[in-house]
């Protein structure tokens, strides 16, 4: 584990539901895995219309083991916050290995 690498983050997957033959997603219906060793930066934006805020748009990169289980579709809690994942997972193998890591982008809506 690297110094910085100090956050727990919760990985939240979809159970599955059928109906009529087609498979959907079931967040009634969760697997939950904690995944430590993480580190989380942060950027937020808040969208405006005539100096009003109509809300917020929270947007963080997680940097996570590269043994997480963690996929596109999955969401990501974290300090009580649920954010979904922005694209696919992307993997980073350093040339020592001293520092892989997959990078994901996770964002959340608020307002």
């Amino acid at each position: 584990m690297v110094s910085f690498a100090k956050a727990t983050v919760t990985r939240i997957r979809a159970g599955t539901l059928t109906e009529r033959g087609t498979k959907y997603p079931d967040w009634d219906n969760t697997d939950d895995l904690d995944i430590p060793n993480c580190c989380l930066t942060w950027r937020s934006t808040a969208m405006s219309q005539e100096g009003r805020v109509l809300g917020i748009e929270d947007t963080r990169v997680l940097f996570a083991p590269l043994d997480a289980d963690i996929q596109e579709g999955d969401r990501i809690k974290y300090r009580g916050k649920t954010y979904e994942i922005d694209g696919d997972p992307r993997d980073w193998e350093s040339p020592t290995g001293a520092i892989d890591h997959y990078e994901i982008t996770l964002k959340r809506y608020e307002g």
